[in-house]
């Protein structure tokens, strides 16, 4: 069962038949628990394996000199390392934030699966193009919007993507995330991060405590950060609200 969340999140953009889902189903799977701030792959590892987040996030970060630089988020449902069925050495980390745990495919056997069938072939091309979608809006994102925008971006894109698993509650999501993992994603300074924050809180936007993010007026929240989802090429149709 612990590929559920990848197959809902297939499903919501794909038209998976009950054939199809039981290929995904009967993949072997080694689940592994990953803490906070660990890694997952680093930066010139040779991946054997592609994994599916299960539960938790995970993230892409490139080390540039001193500084970090988040280059993507991935929640449940998501395989932020796909690429490596054909690129297969890292050339970039992938850590955890917060607890994780990812469920790890051999890539021998996701080849395998995808030589047999054209519909998965298609199914994964597109999640890859999505990748790629995600990256631009987010190159977009760093390269235009205000550190304000920039932030409140953030917190729509993951309710957005939350929604579609079905971990989005009332506007309500987990977010184990530091000042400083905001700092690395948004290309901020921690003070800064925190003056955006508690300016985000005082216009009555969001609350932040405890781990766990409010989104208290989500369409305001969207118009500030110049929000439009369809980089992540999701129907509004099949959105679990």
């Amino acid at each position: 069962m612990s590929l559920e969340r990848l197959i809902g999140r297939l499903q919501a953009v794909n038209d998976l038949s009950p054939m199809e889902r039981d290929q995904l189903l009967g993949l072997p799977i080694k689940l592994k628990q990953f803490a906070d701030g660990e890694y997952i792959l680093r930066e010139g590892d040779t991946a054997t394996h592609c994994g599916a987040v299960v539960s938790g996030y995970v993230f892409r970060q490139k080390i540039v000199g001193s500084r970090s630089q988040i280059l993507a988020l991935y929640v449940p449902g998501d395989i932020p390392d796909l690429h490596t069925l054909h690129l297969p050495r890292m050339d970039h980390d992938l850590c955890s934030v917060g607890p994780s745990t990812v469920a790890f495919i051999p890539h021998s056997d996701l080849h395998s699966l995808l030589t047999s069938s054209a519909p998965l072939t298609h199914v994964f091309w597109r999640d890859t193009l999505t990748d790629g979608a995600v990256f631009r809006e987010w190159v977009a994102v760093l390269g235009t919007l205000s550190a304000l925008s920039r932030i409140a971006h953030l917190f729509c894109e993951l309710a957005f993507r939350l929604e579609v698993v079905g971990l989005l509650r009332n506007n309500s999501f987990e977010f184990p995330f530091t000042q400083q993992n905001m700092a690395d994603a948004c290309g901020l300074s921690v003070v800064h991060v925190n003056r955006m924050v508690q300016e985000l809180r005082s216009r009555g936007l969001i609350e932040w405590k405890k781990g766990e993010v409010l989104l208290l007026n989500r369409g305001e929240l969207e118009t500030l950060a110049e929000f439009n989802a369809d980089y992540l090429h999701i129907d509004d149709d099949t959105r679990r609200i």
